[in-house]
Protein backbone atom coordinates (compact mmCIF):
# COMPACT_ATOMS: atom_id res chain seq x y z
CA UNK A 1 0.00 0.00 0.00
CA UNK A 2 0.96 3.50 -0.83
CA UNK A 3 0.34 6.60 1.29
CA UNK A 4 -1.11 10.06 -1.13
CA UNK A 5 2.17 11.62 0.60
CA UNK A 6 4.33 8.79 -1.29
CA UNK A 7 3.11 8.64 -4.36
CA UNK A 8 2.82 12.46 -4.72
CA UNK A 9 6.71 12.25 -3.70
CA UNK A 10 7.10 9.17 -6.28
CA UNK A 11 5.32 11.73 -8.69
CA UNK A 12 7.95 14.64 -8.43
CA UNK A 13 11.48 12.30 -8.51
CA UNK A 14 9.57 10.71 -12.10
CA UNK A 15 8.54 14.70 -12.97
CA UNK A 16 12.18 14.80 -14.98
CA UNK A 17 15.89 12.99 -15.12
CA UNK A 18 17.60 14.58 -12.68
CA UNK A 19 20.10 13.40 -9.76
CA UNK A 20 17.86 13.67 -6.59
CA UNK A 21 18.98 13.89 -3.22
CA UNK A 22 17.02 14.21 -0.41
CA UNK A 23 18.16 18.38 -0.10
CA UNK A 24 17.09 18.46 -3.61
CA UNK A 25 13.50 17.30 -3.14
CA UNK A 26 12.59 18.28 -0.09
CA UNK A 27 13.41 22.26 -1.85
CA UNK A 28 11.37 21.48 -4.47
CA UNK A 29 8.67 20.31 -1.91
CA UNK A 30 8.55 23.06 -0.32
CA UNK A 31 8.77 25.08 -3.59
CA UNK A 32 5.46 23.26 -4.83
CA UNK A 33 3.61 23.34 -1.48
CA UNK A 34 3.62 19.70 -1.59
CA UNK A 35 3.40 17.54 1.04
CA UNK A 36 6.61 15.60 2.80
CA UNK A 37 8.57 18.59 3.28
CA UNK A 38 10.81 17.89 5.96
CA UNK A 39 9.94 14.14 6.03
CA UNK A 40 11.48 13.42 2.45
CA UNK A 41 14.22 10.81 3.73
CA UNK A 42 11.43 8.50 5.84
CA UNK A 43 9.30 8.96 3.01
CA UNK A 44 12.22 7.65 0.56
CA UNK A 45 13.28 5.30 2.66
CA UNK A 46 9.31 4.00 2.70
CA UNK A 47 9.44 4.39 -0.98
CA UNK A 48 12.48 2.21 -1.42
CA UNK A 49 11.40 -0.43 0.93
CA UNK A 50 8.57 -1.31 -1.46
CA UNK A 51 10.72 -1.36 -4.18
CA UNK A 52 9.50 2.27 -6.21
CA UNK A 53 12.88 3.97 -5.63
CA UNK A 54 16.33 2.84 -5.80
CA UNK A 55 19.07 4.32 -4.46
CA UNK A 56 22.16 5.00 -6.51
CA UNK A 57 25.78 5.79 -5.15
CA UNK A 58 26.67 9.62 -5.19
CA UNK A 59 29.46 9.84 -3.71
CA UNK A 60 28.97 11.24 -0.41
CA UNK A 61 27.22 8.34 1.35
CA UNK A 62 24.49 10.55 3.53
CA UNK A 63 23.49 11.92 0.36
CA UNK A 64 22.49 9.10 -2.05
CA UNK A 65 20.64 9.98 -5.70
CA UNK A 66 16.87 9.08 -6.07
CA UNK A 67 15.50 7.21 -8.96
CA UNK A 68 12.15 5.67 -9.78
CA UNK A 69 12.26 2.08 -10.49
CA UNK A 70 10.85 0.14 -13.03
CA UNK A 71 8.26 -0.89 -10.44
CA UNK A 72 7.76 2.93 -9.58
CA UNK A 73 7.50 3.83 -12.94
CA UNK A 74 4.56 0.79 -13.52
CA UNK A 75 3.19 1.94 -10.76
CA UNK A 76 2.55 5.40 -11.75
CA UNK A 77 1.27 4.47 -15.05
CA UNK A 78 -1.12 2.46 -13.26
CA UNK A 79 -2.64 5.18 -11.36
CA UNK A 80 -2.48 7.34 -14.68
CA UNK A 81 -4.80 4.74 -16.48
CA UNK A 82 -7.45 4.28 -13.76
CA UNK A 83 -8.09 8.36 -13.30
CA UNK A 84 -8.84 8.26 -17.66
CA UNK A 85 -12.22 7.39 -17.98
Amino acid sequence: MITTIELNVLKVLASKDYKWTWMSLDRTLHAKNIPGFCYVVDIVNSLESKGLVNFEDSGHPSMPYYRVSEKGHQLLSDVNESQVD
